[in-house]
């Protein structure tokens, strides 16, 4: 007995050694960055808060459905409203500033200073969320990732902003230009239009027209195609072997690998050599004159650097993988993949710069616009018909239908013939086509949102947008061909319905809700079938 008495006691002490040092290490490890667009958990906000930050006012989501916070005004009156008020205060969504800096700062008045310069940017935004008008979506909350994107803008001498082709202005940020002509005058902005391949040659030229009245440099790309050619696997696309223009015009064209890295050198050169036959750069604050020491050095040895930022998934880490040659940075669907900015050396003369991936304060997208489009990640979503509602309304019924091969209810007589499906209705086909269903027995809507959410992001559901200004007749007289029209609609579709019609589904809507009991709905049918044939009138009194 004693035997086993020392055995069990050495047991428990060796486990209870492990414990510790698996406590210890955890302690110990290094902690990782996040990134936090939605702070809802207390632990999360008191660990970012540190108290110096309070918790800013959460934002009033009005449902313009509703009606709720209104005062007597239609939908579309609080649309008009909402969008005015949006253009008064778009000047406040600026990217967060670094204060002025000098090498002679210790580490701790820099962070201070940074905190600060960080607190009062949060606050005006907070003052904006007060306002009752206006919807802030998420954006980043976390100052050491806004801290990765102040070094790459400092350290680069050419800025691209890396878009997805299919919605380039939700994906740009004009404030982040502006602030890199805050840093150096000398820097520029270059819009690089990923994923290219998913729009027809006659839409990009539309966007071509939209680029330069607004004197945007940009450059039509493909990472997925260009990692295909390193790969040396062939890569072939439905839309571009049907474009015979595609080499022809060199405004719509779709750059590969050599002809970016030479368009980025080239660009990159220009202004370093601006910069250096300019003598003003010597005046101005302190960081604009470290930022510029910096650049000189670099420059000093024909070394351009390039530094890529923008939202998350859009391809930044795909487009530098593609152009270095070779896997160096992480890739996933999932948003936020790239913790730290890294720097990458293509040549003697190229340096690439890869900034993580940040969702910048708007209020022309909703929650569920994100969710769609990438930025938010697709697992965390609480509410999937609203995100399966987006894709619904941009994706056109017949390709829905072709692509997945099922059949979605058809509008009822009285509705307009067309309107987009529900978000409900193609669900419900989805689950019934591939036979999802959950333990209960009813249809699996979240494991088949997220399906249709990867392949709206993924390009499978084809959907695009057009530049402002041109109407919806233009939308839709493009098609993913670039020539047949979305429309599927005949012309005797839109005649007006039959009464009795609307009449029958009125009745059958009042019976499936309890709003009309069976007796008033026989008789009605009965008297509707079975008329009574009209008295004659007795006309015998004119003889």
């Amino acid at each position: 007995m004693g035997k086993k008495h020392k055995s069990e006691l050495g047991r428990a002490l060796v486990k209870q050694h492990n414990q510790q040092s698996k406590d210890n290490g955890r302690f110990q490890k290094k902690k990782v960055l996040e990134s936090f667009t939605e702070i809802s958990d207390i632990d999360a906000i008191i660990e970012q808060a540190q108290p110096l930050f309070p918790t800013p006012h959460r934002a009033i989501n009005l449902d313009l459905n509703s009606g709720i916070g209104t005062s007597g005004m239609t939908p579309e009156e609080m649309r008009k409203q909402r969008k005015e008020e949006e253009a008064l205060h778009s000047s406040s969504l600026r990217v967060p500033r670094r204060p002025p800096w000098s090498p002679d700062m210790s580490v701790e008045e820099l962070d201070d200073n940074e905190k600060q310069a960080f607190l009062i940017w949060r606050r005006s935004l907070a003052r904006l969320e007060e306002n009752e008008k206006l919807v802030l979506t998420p954006f980043e909350k976390n100052l050491d990732i806004w801290r990765q994107l102040w070094r790459v803008v400092e350290r680069s001498d050419l800025l691209v902003m890396v878009v997805d082709s299919r919605d380039p202005l939700f994906y740009r940020c004009p404030d982040l230009e502006a602030y890199a002509q805050e840093v150096d005058e000398h820097k520029r902005t270059l819009l690089l239009v990923n994923k290219a391949d998913l729009l027809p040659a006659s839409v990009r030229e539309k966007w071509v027209e939209y680029f330069r009245a607004h004197n945007i440099i940009y450059i039509f790309w493909s990472a997925k195609a260009a990692s295909e050619t390193v790969e040396g696997k062939m890569l072939w696309s439905p839309l571009e072997a049907d474009d015979p223009r595609r080499n022809n015009n060199p405004d719509t064209k779709i750059y590969d690998r050599d002809e970016l890295l030479a368009r980025l050198q080239s660009v990159a050169e220009e202004i370093t050599q601006m910069r250096r036959n300019s003598s003003s750069s010597s005046t101005g604050p302190s960081n604009i004159q470290s930022a510029d020491e910096n650049v000189a050095g670099c420059s000093s040895s024909n070394n351009v650097i390039v530094g890529f930022v923008g939202y998350p998934n859009v391809g930044k880490s795909s487009t530098i993988n593609a152009l270095v040659g070779k896997k160096r940075t992480g890739v996933t669907s999932t948003p936020g993949k790239t913790k730290h900015f890294q720097t990458l050396i293509i040549s003697d003369k190229l340096t690439l710069c890869d900034c993580p991936g940040l969702v910048f304060p708007s209020f022309s997208s909703s929650r569920s616009e994100m969710i769609a489009s990438g930025v938010l990640p697709i697992d965390r979503m609480t509410e999937h018909r609203e995100a399966v509602q987006v894709v619904a309304d941009k994706v056109p019924r017949h390709v829905i239908e072709e692509i997945y091969k099922i059949s979605l209810p058809k509008p009822k007589p009285y509705e307009p013939q067309s309107r987009p499906p529900l978000a409900s209705e193609l669900l419900s086909e989805y689950c019934a086509s591939r036979r999802y269903v959950t333990a209960s027995g009813l249809p699996d809507e979240t494991r088949a949102a997220r399906q249709i959410l990867k392949d709206y992001i993924d390009g499978k559901l084809p959907h695009y947008e057009m530049p402002p200004g041109m109407s919806n007749v233009e939308l839709d007289s493009v098609n993913m061909n670039g020539s047949v029209s979305y429309g599927t609609e005949d012309v005797d579709s839109k005649l007006a319905p039959d009464f009795e019609q609307v009449l029958d589904d009125l009745n059958s809507f009042d019976m499936a809700n309890g709003l009309a009991s069976n007796e008033v709905t026989i008789n009605m049918s009965h008297a509707s079938h079975h008329k009574q044939p009209q008295r004659k009138k007795d006309r015998s009194w004119r003889t």
